[in-house]
């Protein structure tokens, strides 16, 4: 699995983070995290799809090839771990507050984008956003302003 990664981001991703590229860790645990949000009410949506796809698309500034190669490597990461924190610990360790805020954001756009927000939908991505590092009036205006958007 490791050479998989590696030989995409060195196919795909020649640029180094200094100097406008990927960071491929950070990429593959925002795609596990938007993965997980995605698949935590057991449904993966075909809307829920394409919202993974275009915040992977537009974050990272791939095509739609590379986006999927990058999901399904993450999708292959999330499968291996045993839990969210090498995800979020990586995240919270390398990001600052504003690309923090805006993961967060983006995991509340792929729970409302099926436009229903189930309980344990909530519920994780409260764990998320404490385990980043977002404070509870952060992680309820994301909430709402993805809601709205």
């Amino acid at each position: 699995m490791l050479s998989a990664i590696r030989r995409f981001f060195d196919d795909e991703m020649t640029a180094t983070p200094k100097d406008g590229g990927v960071d491929e860790g950070l990429a593959l645990a925002t795609g596990a995290l938007l993965l997980e949000v995605a698949r935590s009410d057991d449904e993966f949506s075909e809307v829920e799809q394409e919202e993974v796809v275009a915040i992977v698309r537009s974050k990272f500034h791939l095509d739609a090839e590379q986006a999927d190669r990058l999901i399904a490597l993450a999708e292959a990461e999330r499968h291996q771990s045993t839990d969210v924190f090498q995800f979020t610990s990586l995240i919270a360790e390398r990001f600052d507050k504003p690309r923090k805020l805006a993961v967060v954001e983006s995991l509340w756009r792929v729970v409302w984008s099926d436009g229903v927000l189930e309980a344990h939908e909530d519920a994780l991505m409260h764990k998320l956003g404490h385990l980043l590092g977002v404070s509870h009036r952060e992680l309820m205006a994301l909430k709402l302003r993805a809601r709205d958007s």
